[in-house]
């Protein structure tokens, strides 16, 4: 059961640090599409970028409780 509860721990995080890190990345979009003509792709651009960051900070994590 320990080991459920660690593996649920780590999805949980993952799943916080990709909201939580695309949202910042969405909002460094905002505040840098200001400067460029196509904005929607630079805040979906930044927003990919940072969810991609999350997701690689946590997979090693995730990968050796499996």
């Amino acid at each position: 059961m320990d080991r459920q509860l660690k593996l649920d721990t780590q999805l949980n995080k993952t799943a916080f640090d990709l909201v939580t890190y695309s949202a910042v990345g969405y909002f460094v979009g905002v505040a840098a599409s200001v400067f460029f003509k196509r904005r929607t792709f630079i805040r979906n651009l930044s927003a990919g970028l940072f969810a991609g960051f999350a997701f690689n900070e946590n997979q090693d994590a995730f990968n050796r409780q499996l």
